[in-house]
Order: structure tokens, then C-alpha cells, then sequence
């Protein structure tokens, strides 16, 4: 297997006009359409894995899974598990050990932390989760990637918060993003992005192609590929 080898990465948000993904406060408000969240789900049974931030866990406490009975059907009548893997990034593992996130016990999971966690910081999520230490202090998002590739996950979903989109961006690893338009305005200076973080200079920009576009009722429907830069 070459070194290189990963999954296909895919970030998929929703924004308000402004261009945020919640509040200041980080509350857990629901501003898309049923319509949005069928799509999510749509997306998610396609995937391999999904992954979210330790904030988001924190934050909105989200059972990750895949809601459509058909959907999971049509899953397992292709040899797949119902739920696809679900991976939480933490580089403090300062995470909560109950919620609905861990109430299914068909879903499997993946805590993605660094070097620097410890054996008492682990020992909480033993039981519930597997836990991958890659990179000494931030996680190393290309050796974790190959990890998944080696596991035989083939598209992982990334629906992390803005930190840790930009770190997938960073680290030139996104290769489509689902982005869904939405007719609200939410405001604040630090509320959260899409991409978040210190941000790119000018000439680092990253830059994609519109590859798909949708109007239902309100709400637009963007699908972006990214566009490779030549060597």
C-alpha cells in the first residue's frame, strides 16, 4: 500500500448568510430545513467514517449515525455495518463519557488524540471507543488518514466545526465540500466559521470548483471540488 494512501475527505456544513455556523455562545441551534437534514443523513450513509471536533461533542452532544432505516438497510445489503465509523478528533481528551452520542451501541468509534494523552485520560472511553494516539502534540491529520485508508475506509465525512475544518484544509486533505445556503443572519465578531483559525496569506488560498448547485425552497445546495495545484 503506498505511503500516500487515504480516504476521500469531504466537509459538509450548513452557513447563515453571514457565514456562520452558530452563535457566539456555540449553542446548539438548528437553522437548516428538514429538506438539509435529509440530505446530511443522504451523505453520511454514503460515507465510510464521519468525524466531528471534541467541541462540537461538547457543545451540541450529536448522536452521529444514520437516521433513515432505509438507508441502513441498503447499508448492510452492501456488506456494511449500519452507521458508518464515527471519529472524534481531541487533542486534550477532555470529552464527556455519556450523552447520546455514545447511546448506540451498533455505532463504532475512533478517538483521534495525540502522543501526550495518558493512560488516566483514556481510561474513561476504554469501553466505548478506540483511541488512536498520532502526533505528539496536535494529531497528525495525514498518518491518521492513512490509518483510516489501512482499515479500508474508503470516504470519510468530515463535519467537524470551523477549527477543525481549517485544519483538514491545512493540511491539504479536502477533496469535495457540501455546503447548504441558509436564508438566516446570525452575526458576531467570534461567532463560528466555516474555517477558522489564523486563515491563509493571498497566495495560499485555497480554491474550488462549483460542481453542482440546487435551489430548494429557501435554502441553497453547493457541492465544491477542490482544485489541485500543479507542482
Amino acid at each position: 500500500m503506498k505511503s500516500d494512501q487515504r480516504p476521500y475527505i469531504l466537509l459538509n456544513y450548513a452557513l447563515s448568510l453571514d457565514g456562520k455556523l452558530s452563535t457566539e455562545q456555540r449553542d446548539p441551534v438548528r437553522f437548516t430545513s428538514r429538506i438539509d437534514r435529509g440530505l446530511m443523513d443522504e451523505i453520511r450513509a454514503d460515507a465510510d467514517a464521519v468525524l466531528i471536533g471534541a467541541g462540537t461533542l461538547r457543545a451540541e452532544d450529536p448522536p452521529v449515525r444514520v437516521k433513515s432505516a432505509r438507508r441502513r438497510d441498503e447499508r448492510r445489503r452492501m456488506g456494511k455495518p449500519p452507521h458508518p465509523v464515527s471519529v472524534i478528533l481531541s487533542r486534550s481528551m477532555r470529552l464527556p463519557s455519556a450523552g447520546r452520542y455514545w447511546e448506540d451501541d451498533q455505532v463504532e468509534r475512533i478517538i483521534a488524540t495525540t502522543q501526550q494523552a495518558t493512560d488516566e485520560q483514556v481510561l474513561p472511553f476504554q469501553d466505548l471507543a478506540e483511541v488512536i494516539r498520532v502526533g505528539r502534540t496536535t494529531v497528525d491529520l495525514h498518518e491518521f488518514c492513512r490509518k483510516l485508508s489501512d482499515r479500508g475506509i474508503g470516504r470519510l465525512l468530515v463535519e467537524g466545526g470551523g477549527e477543525v475544518n481549517m485544519a483538514f484544509w491545512e493540511a491539504g486533505l479536502v477533496d469535495e465540500v457540501y455546503l447548504t445556503l441558509c436564508p438566516v443572519v446570525i452575526g458576531g465578531s467570534t461567532a463560528p466559521t466555516a474555517a477558522d483559525g489564523k486563515g491563509f496569506a493571498s497566495d495560499r488560498f485555497r480554491k474550488l470548483r462549483l460542481i453542482e448547485s440546487r435551489r430548494v425552497g429557501q435554502e441553497l445546495f453547493l457541492r465544491y471540488r477542490a482544485v489541485r495545484s500543479k507542482p
